[in-house]
């Protein structure tokens, strides 16, 4: 699966992931991928998403196609593009929502972390949209992620070194994570 996670501390936040890349039980490291990193910009947002590697993709290709209908400035503003962008990925990307029974709305299958200089924020799979006052993480090495992030956050004001060691931590423990980290800064605007 993947780590992903991000920090929000004084003026600054920081997303950082981890590079590796899984398809059933093949491992694709970080030297073998053109482009290991799970991060992309959209305007002046970091997105980062957990699932399928091919989401990125789907994302970028969506925000870059409908531009006007992509706001990432506030919760109500993310959920209303995912809200509109899950039509479009049903019929256009061909996404196939689970269909379980205990889920109460079809799902996009992925998750989301987004840094922008109006905060940062968290996307779950049926839309839930956050604003994150500290720190979260997503992905199968979250649960490391968060206690090493816990540990830190009091100790530093650094929020690409809470974030890294975040990603560090999951990689260490989780089988679906691995280094390098890849981390990117935003100055926050309030």
């Amino acid at each position: 699966m993947s780590t992903i996670v991000v920090v929000r501390k004084g003026s600054r936040a920081c997303i950082a992931c981890d590079t590796l890349a899984t398809f059933g039980s093949l491992k694709q490291k970080a030297r073998y991928a053109g482009s290991p990193g799970k991060l992309f910009l959209f305007r002046d947002a970091w997105i980062g998403t957990v699932g399928y590697s091919v989401h990125n993709a789907v994302l970028a290709s969506y925000f870059n196609r409908h531009p006007d209908d992509v706001k990432l400035d506030t919760p109500a503003d993310i959920f209303e593009t995912w809200r509109r962008m899950h039509v479009v990925l049903e019929d256009e990307y061909h996404l196939n929502p689970r269909k379980d029974s205990d889920d109460a709305y079809k799902t996009t299958r992925m998750s989301a972390l987004i840094a922008s200089p109006r905060g940062i924020f968290s996307v779950t799979p049926a839309r839930d949209v956050e604003s994150l006052p500290r720190f979260w993480a997503i992905g199968s090495g979250s649960d490391y992620a968060l206690g090493a992030m816990f540990a830190l956050y009091d100790a530093t004001d650094d929020v690409e070194h809470i974030a890294r060691v975040g990603i560090e931590s999951g990689a260490e423990f989780d089988d679906g994570s691995d280094l390098p980290v890849v981390s990117q800064l935003v100055e926050l605007a309030t």
